[in-house]
């Protein structure tokens, strides 16, 4: 007879039938074996037969027994499933540590986002039957307009909305690129560059080559000379932070017409520059149309809002037409319609424009703490969410890393985003002012002005 420990908090059927199913699955109920008359096993258990008669009906419904009416139920032919006995579970949990004081560059600060003007474009959008259930792969077409207009305004483009595509990362765009180039394209990436952008190439088999950029940014005339597609960010070189100059931006559009080349421009971060006007994108000068230019909002609103795009050449565009990737926007509807009316009502400018002051007023109040010390060295293009400090400490750079991650800072050096051998008399940290609350930014460049002026006196 079947015997069962009922416990609370699960229905009483549910348990004969797991009960009576584990036991069939591990072939202690052989095939054929009839079981127990409801009115039976419902006696022996102390339940009622509707119990019994719903675990029953369960298996049955599932193949794990059959019936013969007026006889009763017995175990189907079922093989025999083999189980790989599992191991005990251990609670392992795998984060990237967590520092007091956090310099990281790829970071920015949160500024209170959503804000409540995004809040109520969200809600607006819902009340937009079309456009909340329309389906455009490309993405929807108001926010393609949004950001053309915001193109043409801030960074000299006059782009259509035909050539815009949205995505919700680099990642997806470039499967798009992937997809619609010739495959026998190499890419090439900046040397000092976004070293984690390698991880892309790595699903395709591709493997990108590398270009060694100067004080100036990429060289046009060390270029290779043979067709590729270049990764270049020129408004504001990740992570040196230079700026390529009118001569060698004009070198780069010739270069890439000559030898049949694409450019990626990656625009990261054009929006903050401290001083004078936004420099003018490479894109805008680009009149033989052999630039993609690619941008975000990680930025400027929230990398959790994860929009990205890219404005393709009309040759690109009408590939893409023409091969049809089976990729689509994947970026939810209201999102895109909430983002926008938000740019449609000027809030985002507006955003950017205090964004810009309270990164500068941080930037200004982190260089006060080494301005003047004869051992750093600022390199400070006032543009972007860092700057390059290069200490004059007879220490290995990574060594020094180590050292202030030890003290709970978490900073990156310059080698950290080379590709190949990094050499250089002195250590060369990247810090990041845009991510810390003020309170503790602070305590925080007093902290690590405070260990390196250790560090120093140990090293005499």
């Amino acid at each position: 007879m079947i015997t069962v420990n009922f416990s609370e908090g699960t229905p009483l059927y549910l348990q004969l039938y797991d009960y009576i199913k584990e036991d069939i699955i591990a072939n202690r109920m052989e095939k054929e074996t009839k079981l127990p008359s409801k009115r039976d096993l419902a006696h022996h258990l102390g339940i009622s037969v509707n119990t019994v008669s719903s675990a029953y009906d369960a298996l049955l419904d599932e193949g794990y027994l059959y019936a013969v009416e007026r006889v009763g139920y017995f175990v189907s032919p079922i093989e025999c499933l083999h189980k790989t006995p599992r191991p005990e579970k251990t609670e392992r949990k795998v984060s990237a540590p967590r520092y007091r004081y956090d310099f990281d560059l790829n970071k920015n600060g949160i500024f209170d986002f959503p804000d409540a003007p995004f809040q109520r474009a969200m809600m607006d959008s819902m009340m937009e039957d079309s456009e909340m259930n329309a389906w455009d792969k490309e993405g929807i077409e108001s926010l393609r307009r949004a950001i053309c207009r915001y193109l043409r305004a801030s960074r000299g483009i006059d782009a259509s909305p035909g050539n815009v595509i949205l995505s919700a990362g680099m990642e997806y765009l470039f499967r798009i690129l992937f997809f619609i180039l010739p495959k026998d394209y190499r890419y090439y990436l900046e040397n000092p560059g976004y070293i984690d952008t390698k991880k892309i190439f790595e699903p395709t088999g591709r493997s990108p080559g590398f270009v060694d950029i100067d004080e100036d940014g990429i060289d046009p005339e060390k270029l290779s000379g043979r067709r590729g597609v270049y990764l270049v960010s020129p408004t504001h070189q990740f992570p040196t932070g230079s700026i390529l100059r009118v001569d060698r931006r004009v070198k780069l559009l010739n270069f890439a017409k000559a030898t049949d080349s694409y450019i990626i421009e990656d625009d990261y971060d054009s929006e903050y520059k401290y001083y004078g006007r936004l420099i003018p994108a490479l894109k805008s000068l680009d009149t033989t149309d052999r630039v993609i230019y690619m941008s975000n909002f990680s930025k400027s609103l929230s990398p959790g809002l994860r929009v990205s795009f890219m404005v393709l050449p009309d040759e690109l565009m009408a590939l893409y037409r023409k091969k049809d990737p089976l990729v689509a926007c994947p970026i939810p509807n209201m999102v895109q319609l909430a983002l926008s009316k938000y740019m449609e009502r000027g809030y985002f400018e507006r955003r950017l424009n205090r964004e810009r002051k309270q990164y500068d007023k941080r930037r200004k109040a982190a260089l006060r703490f080494f301005e003047g010390d004869p051992l750093f060295e600022i390199d400070d293009k006032r543009a972007g969410l860092h700057f390059i400090l290069t200490c004059k400490i007879p220490v290995e750079e990574k060594m020094l890393l180590d050292y202030l991650r030890k003290r709970d800072m978490n900073i990156y050096g310059l080698s950290d985003f080379y590709e190949g051998e990094y050499r250089a008399p002195y250590p060369k940290l990247i810090v990041g002012f845009g991510n810390m609350a003020p309170g503790i930014m602070e305590e925080g460049f007093s902290a690590l002005v405070e260990s390196l002026k250790e560090l120093a006196e140990t090293m005499k």
